[in-house]
């Protein structure tokens, strides 16, 4: 078995599950697999992203037919089969045991707002936002999701109703957020300044566009319309129908897929955290969210 890393650009992709009539990765990852050993090339992978999503972590799997080659020489091969939006980062040689998604301990995912106007060179990548935000608010009610809760407030595409077949699930809607947190980067392709405000949000699962849910309560959140103990109302509710908005996919990244217990190892989120000093963001002219 083969334990593949991959990255991807969402914005041509209908997501990352394969589905009938729509383009998307795995589809992608399976007929290059196919043309490079030559037979059917099942690819299971570790967890799945809407239209749009963007990845640098996800985790897939395949059986390679011919296990004498090496490792590096079939990443290199499959790199020159996939298309220009898709590639391989990283393989290793797994038992055939080996399943991305039941295997996976937890999984990171980035969200970012380009306070102001966004540079041409990300158009698709980030969300722009031309109100200010308050990002240290953003981070006391991001740990507010930390822990175990009922994220049915936060779950999309039905799972967060009262009628949900989701209900009858043996977790329900409940999960583990394992980090939570908010910061500005600074990012040179958008000239280097401080107008990039990522949230970094790991959980052992997620449910249905829930990471989207909580940036867009934690917007409002930035914004001043909300306070952190909005957080707790929501989640205590239970229930999808209202308020928080979803934001767009294009600012979403899958960034990481971990397979130790959460802390072990390399850190999964190297960026740098902004915890002290001025944490509001401005944006070039006020004005409406984007």
């Amino acid at each position: 078995m083969l334990k593949l890393v991959v990255a991807y650009d969402g914005r041509r992709f209908a997501g990352s599950q394969r589905q009938a009539g729509k383009r998307t990765v795995q589809d992608e990852l399976e007929t290059a697999c196919a043309r490079l050993f030559g037979i059917e090339s099942p690819v299971s992978l570790a967890g799945r992203t809407d239209s749009g999503v963007h990845a640098l972590g996800q985790v897939a799997a395949v059986l390679d037919p011919k296990r004498a080659r090496a490792a590096s020489s079939v990443m290199a091969a499959l790199n020159g089969l996939l298309p220009d939006d898709v590639a391989i980062r990283a393989i290793e040689t797994v038992g055939v045991e080996f399943d991305p998604r039941r295997d996976a301990r937890w999984r990171e995912y980035r969200y970012r707002i380009c306070v102001g106007t966004a540079s041409p060179l990300t158009v698709g990548l980030v969300l722009s936002h031309w109100a200010s935000l308050d990002v240290q608010a953003m981070r006391v009610a991001a740990h507010r999701f930390e822990g175990e809760h009922d994220f049915a407030s936060f779950a999309g595409m039905g799972a967060g109703t009262p009628w949900s077949t989701w209900r009858d699930k043996p977790r329900q809607t409940v999960r583990r957020i394992l980090q939570c947190d908010c910061h500005v980067v600074v990012d040179p392709l958008f000239g280097g300044d401080d107008r990039i405000v990522e949230l970094t949000v790991v959980g052992d699962a997620f449910l249905p566009r829930q990471v989207r849910t909580m940036v867009g309560a934690l917007i409002e959140v930035g914004r001043g319309r909300r306070d952190a103990a909005w957080i707790d109302e929501l989640l205590a509710r239970g229930d999808r129908r209202g308020e928080p908005e979803t934001v767009p996919g294009h600012g979403l990244v899958l960034w990481a897929v971990g397979y130790a217990p959460f802390g072990e190892g390399p850190p999964p989120s190297e960026a740098k955290k902004e915890a002290d000093g001025s944490s509001h963001v401005h944006t070039e002219a006020s004005g409406h969210q984007a």
